[in-house]
């Protein structure tokens, strides 16, 4: 082993570190943005099903 591999090695995992954290930024973002889409669209049928169901009189 040369000497370079003491700075080689240290910034090839810092590297892979920061790639690490924008990579699951994004796939935590994507995750977020489904899930508000999802309950958007819940709560959406859920008021569709309390209007169809009004009172009854």
């Amino acid at each position: 082993m040369t000497s370079a591999h003491i700075f080689y090695i240290p910034i090839i995992l810092f590297v892979g570190l920061i790639a690490g954290y924008f990579i699951g930024q994004y796939a935590a973002e994507q995750r977020l943005k489904e899930r508000r889409k999802k309950l958007k669209r819940r709560q959406a049928a859920k008021k569709a099903a309390q209007t169809t169901e009004g009172p009854e009189s």
